[in-house]
């Protein structure tokens, strides 16, 4: 049996683009971020459990397309393509879902404003 989980974990694709998870399993899962990738499309990155680094490698399966001048992130769903370390552990805990985290840190003036 597949245990799949809502949860919004920070990713990084590629070392550099920031995403947010929204389900998590084994075999893979879906993401909202700016950019968008196709689907086929080759991706590598960690996804950020707490206090480890979980790196994975994987496939884009799906995209769904945001609109960016509406503030709409796209969504994609990526399929491992080798076991990611440590995950299975992560999602037999069942913790609650985490409050959504920050796809962009606060700036003093986002601070100063509330």
């Amino acid at each position: 049996m597949m245990i799949r989980r809502r949860r919004r974990l920070p990713v990084t694709l590629g070392g550099r683009l920031p995403a947010i998870t929204a389900e998590v399993s084994g075999t893979g899962f879906s993401a909202e971020m700016m950019q968008v990738f196709l689907p086929g499309s080759v991706v590598h990155g960690t996804i950020c459990c707490g206090q480890r680094d979980l790196p994975f490698r994987g496939v884009v399966s799906w995209a769904e397309p945001g609109h960016p001048r509406l503030s709409i992130a796209s969504r994609f769903g990526v399929r491992f393509t080798a076991e990611v370390e440590g995950l299975w552990e992560l999602l037999e805990r069942n913790l609650p879902p985490h409050r959504p985290p920050l796809l962009r840190p606060r700036t003093d003036r986002h601070r100063a404003a509330r």
